[in-house]
């Protein structure tokens, strides 16, 4: 499947998958403008503007009312009207059910973060796509020799460790909280083994710098 990121760490993520689908709507609104005619649905997996962006929101309800929005968290929903969309141009689904909408199909899975997040698991024209990011894991989530997996490999559980060994207390309160809410390297790469087929395709996303890569 088709991809193309446009953001995807804690500055900001949107994912567009086969010109279609947006994946998040966390960045400028001129980072996103020159794809937006093509787009049909934007999935928002939870309320933090790294994911749903409020002058963004605003740009498109205004210039591309047609577009319709799709999520689990009523908290999404009460956001995306307060900023200018259509409570008839939102999806709100229940998880671990598959719905047709015509274009595409749809299931969300809850996933464990410090709000209300879903991930989402797309099939469009016989291929399947899934879309994981923000979560401590994914163990409730079984996605068997999908085309395409965007999965979030935050950070390296070593490097983690290291930097908690050595960092300042101002700092600790932030790396306490990472495993508690982003998905690791190592259990990123478990799930892709369990599920991948001979011909999937993987994309590492929302990985930090910090966490991730060891400093030079």
């Amino acid at each position: 499947m088709k991809y193309k990121i446009i953001g995807s760490s804690s500055k900001g993520n949107a994912i567009i998958v086969e010109d279609r689908f947006l994946l998040d709507c966390g960045v400028a609104f001129t980072k996103l403008k020159s794809y937006l005619k093509d787009i049909k649905l934007i999935f928002i997996s939870h309320v933090h503007k790294d994911h749903l962006f409020p002058t963004t929101i605003k740009k498109i309800a205004y210039d591309y009312p047609t577009i319709k929005f799709l999520t689990g968290s009523e908290e999404v929903v009460k956001k995306l009207v307060e900023y200018g969309i259509k409570k008839t141009n939102i999806y709100i689904l229940n998880q671990s059910k598959w719905y047709d909408l015509g274009l595409v199909k749809v299931k969300l899975e809850p996933l464990i973060h410090d709000t209300p997040n879903y991930a989402l698991l797309l099939e469009y024209r016989a291929k399947k796509c899934l879309y994981v990011v923000d979560t401590a894991s994914v163990e409730n989530i079984e996605a068997k020799n999908y085309d395409l997996y965007l999965i979030e490999s935050n950070y390296k559980e070593d490097i983690l460790k290291k930097h908690l060994q050595e960092c300042e207390d101002e700092d600790r309160i932030y790396l306490e909280r990472v495993p508690h809410t982003h998905l690791s390297y190592e259990n990123a790469n478990d799930f892709l083994l369990n599920n991948m087929g001979a011909n999937s395709e993987y994309c590492y996303i929302h990985q930090s710098n910090y966490n991730f890569k060891e400093e030079k």
